[in-house]
């Protein structure tokens, strides 16, 4: 009987044709895996964001302070966040745990407080005494830091912070919580951020931050997904500094994938240099961020 087979040439052919397939859904499923997790993460924060209304509604329309202490039965006490609790497992060692937040009875979930794209964040454990575990712990977003902090102004009074939810007169233009992270981790991955997302002006003498301490983090495509005080939830484009590789690491904001920047107002721009603005912010830039959105606010 004769033998049929295919020649080296047809096996070549079916080879290239399989090849150029390969090349051209790869990216496909790429895009198609990204646009999953940016969705995901989408859906995080609305729940995040939502769990802080419900908190509102038993709380006289106070959102939660920054942290709440608890004894932990060691030397130092619990503390409590927003979406997690750095609470001790024995003298020496703490860990991060989401169900230990203060936003946590109504959340009910740990895995909504991590960003599914959050993969180059490494946690900010500061230079605690003692050991901190922090396998479990949220990473990838912030809160708006007047909803629990205040800040120093030109003229040297504070401002902020501002819990009460009806003291903003935009809700749905004042930010509450976003991607987040620091460009000062270095090494190819930013520092989570857990201690407010700050403004993109200075308060204190209105220049533009610098690009260190530009914590939100557009880590989806060069977008950060943002839910607003009224619990909308969005993806919105943030300003980027540039790439400083000639200059100290705690200055890279857009290399090693980190693209760390800032929420600017509409009409606003930033002058980004490495000393942190060589010009004052024009108005406009922290509205997103305050509750007087006014051209006559000195703040915004």
């Amino acid at each position: 009987m004769k033998r049929f087979g295919f020649t080296l040439i047809e096996l070549l052919v079916v080879i290239a044709i399989i090849a150029i397939l390969a090349a051209i859904l790869f990216p496909v499923f790429a895009q198609a895996k990204a646009a999953a997790k940016k969705t995901s993460c989408l859906s995080n924060v609305k729940q995040m964001g939502t769990a802080a209304q419900l908190y509102l509604g038993d709380s006289d329309d106070m959102y939660p302070v920054g942290t709440v202490s608890s004894p932990s039965g060691f030397t130092y006490s619990n503390t409590h966040y927003w979406y997690f609790g750095l609470t001790f497992q024995n003298a020496s060692l703490a860990a991060l745990l989401p169900e230990d937040g203060l936003l946590y009875p109504y959340e009910k979930s740990g895995a909504i407080v991590n960003c599914p794209d959050g993969t180059n964040l490494k946690p900010s454990t500061g230079g605690a005494p003692f050991t901190i575990d922090a396998s479990k712990a949220p990473l990838g977003y912030d809160k708006n830091i007047l909803l629990v902090s205040g800040l120093t102004a030109a003229d040297g009074s504070t401002y902020g912070p501002f819990p009460n939810a009806t003291g903003w007169d935009e809700p749905a233009n004042s930010v509450l919580l976003a991607d987040s992270g620091f460009a000062a981790g270095g090494g190819g991955q930013a520092q989570s951020s857990f201690n407010g997302l700050v403004l993109p002006k200075t308060l204190s003498n209105g220049l533009g931050v610098r690009c260190s301490t530009a914590n939100m983090q557009a880590r989806h495509n060069l977008i950060a997904n943002i839910t607003f005080q009224d619990t909308h939830a969005k993806g919105m484009r943030l300003q980027l500094p540039p790439d400083r590789t000639t200059v100290t690491p705690a200055y890279q904001c857009i290399t090693d994938n980190l693209h760390t920047g800032a929420l600017v107002g509409p009409g606003a721009s930033l002058t980004w240099s490495s000393n942190g603005g060589s010009m004052p912010a024009p108005p406009n830039t922290n509205y997103y961020f305050v509750p007087d959105k006014s051209l006559s606010n000195p703040n915004n």
